[in-house]
């Protein structure tokens, strides 16, 4: 799973990083039924309705180790 993150933070710039870190903050600041409306509004997003607060933390946690 490292490696499959660090692959795609490598392959995006450094505006999309920043922009997807600004997202995940706002994300795990939802609540569960905002991060449902938030999947209604953008269908992509589904799998982020579905995740929990540590989660989306974690993910973020992980973007920024690969950028240290």
């Amino acid at each position: 799973m490292d490696k499959l993150m660090r692959d795609l933070i490598f392959s995006m710039d450094m505006e999309d990083i920043i922009e997807m870190l600004r997202e995940l903050r706002e994300l795990s600041e939802m609540s569960p039924s905002e991060r449902e409306i938030y999947a209604l509004y953008y269908p992509d997003a589904q799998i982020i309705a579905e995740c929990d607060r540590e989660s989306l933390i974690s993910s973020k946690e992980d973007v920024l180790k690969v950028l240290n």
